[in-house]
């Protein structure tokens, strides 16, 4: 009876050990796969700085563009030879297009129940949710005026516009509705670009402490 106890206690022993290892290799492969998750997230986001960072470059640029010519609106407008080429800065747009990889597999797949730290999670959600707010916003109001204004603009204009001051007012208002518009996307993208570098902060602090600490 002894020894049949023993044996029964020895197996016993033996399951829970072989379920302690299981659930530590279990939470080992977890880990793994959070810091693997984490770490993509951080290539997806400073993709999204460094085009943040060429757009706004760009924007600066055009902005520099549209000042220049509605200063001396009617002289430009003597100087056009070609409208469609020469009033291109009219249209002229960057439009942001984040890189969702890996939180849209974090979605899709459910693994985001991996990521542990909820308030991380939730910085994650909020970044791509303002990313989405600005492309809804801003960037849809840039496109709608060259299909509602600009592009009805440059194909009115001929050799007599310089002298039309209704025409010329409303190419005025329309520089400089697009200027502010431009501005716009500017503070929008460098205010996304410092939240992008704010979030790949904390989540390297995660990975650190996920490393050193669970």
């Amino acid at each position: 009876m002894k020894y049949a106890i023993g044996e029964i206690i020895l197996v016993v022993i033996g399951i829970l050990i072989a379920v302690q290892i299981n659930n530590l290799n279990i939470k080992y492969q977890n880990e793994e796969k959070e810091i693997l998750y984490l770490t993509r997230l951080t290539t997806n986001l400073g993709s999204d700085i460094k085009l943040y960072e060429g757009i706004v470059n760009k924007d600066r640029l055009l902005i520099d563009t549209l000042n220049r010519v509605q200063k001396n609106l009617p002289k430009y407008i003597e100087s056009i030879k070609n409208p469609i080429e020469d009033f291109n800065f009219l249209t002229a747009g960057y439009k942001f297009s984040s890189n969702t990889t890996v939180i849209d597999n974090l979605i899709s797949s459910g693994q985001i129940e991996l990521l542990r730290s909820n308030y991380l999670v939730e910085d994650i959600l909020v970044y791509y949710r303002q990313t989405k707010h600005v492309e809804e916003t801003i960037d849809k109001a840039i496109i709608a005026q060259n299909n509602e204004t600009m592009n009805h603009l440059i194909l009115r204009f001929n050799s007599n516009n310089s002298t039309d001051s209704s025409y010329v007012k409303i190419l005025e208002n329309s520089i400089l509705y697009r200027t502010h518009l431009i501005e716009k996307q500017i503070n929008s993208y460098n205010h996304q670009k410092n939240r992008a570098d704010k979030l790949i902060n904390k989540i390297n602090e995660e990975i650190h402490f996920i490393e050193n600490v669970y």
